[in-house]
């Protein structure tokens, strides 16, 4: 019933979210072993089609942090899936997956951000452009997948992706973007300026 206010307004469906977290329809897709549901691929379209029936804008906000998340669920270590997978099982967070930029939408193999080895860190410079849940992931203390190049002359072999905490000092949310449709989802551009990452 609140679909056509938050496509007028652009305002986030904080509180669809926040119930949806409740119903155990947010991060559908987190290992078991970690406190998730692990539905199958299936089950988690069918909710996705149930809730963008409703309303498209709600159902990319909801399911933004399955796009985030499944790198970690793919390739993280035990340590790094409990710290960040387990902070969305906690609390209705948001993170968001940055790898698209002004010049590289579906050209992956084009960004232009970088990290650099510098000691026991990298340090994280560039631009991400139309990241959905880019605000909410600071507001509400969630992460971002991002995507960096760390060999340039290795073009699409040279990249590494990297999980940053979206209050990381370094970081700049840009304006929330108008889209052309689903206007509440928080669509928006991420810099990334020295940004340390362990």
């Amino acid at each position: 019933p609140n679909a056509a206010h938050h496509d007028v307004t652009g305002e986030y469906p904080q509180e669809v979210f926040a119930k949806a977290w409740e119903l155990g329809l947010v991060n559908t897709h987190i290992d078991e072993d970690i406190g998730g549901l692990h539905l199958d691929c299936l089950t988690n379209c069918v909710i996705m089609e149930e809730l963008a029936r409703g309303c498209t804008g709600m159902m990319t906000a909801i399911e933004a942090n399955s796009l985030a998340s499944m790198p970690l669920i793919i390739a993280g270590n035990a340590e790094q899936k409990k710290k960040y997978l387990g902070r969305l099982l906690e609390a209705p967070i948001q993170a968001a997956y940055g790898v698209t930029e002004p010049g590289a939408g579906s050209d992956v193999a084009g960004i232009k951000t970088t990290a650099v080895k510098k000691g026991d860190k990298y340090v994280i410079n560039g631009n991400k452009m139309w990241i959905t849940n880019g605000g909410k992931a600071q507001e509400t203390g969630g992460f971002y997948f991002v995507l960096a190049k760390t060999d340039p002359s290795a073009g699409a072999k040279g990249m590494t992706g990297f999980v940053v905490d979206a209050d990381t000092p370094g970081i700049t949310v840009g304006r929330k973007e108008i889209n052309m449709g689903q206007r509440c989802s928080d669509t928006r551009g991420l810099t990334f300026e020295d940004v340390e990452v362990p």
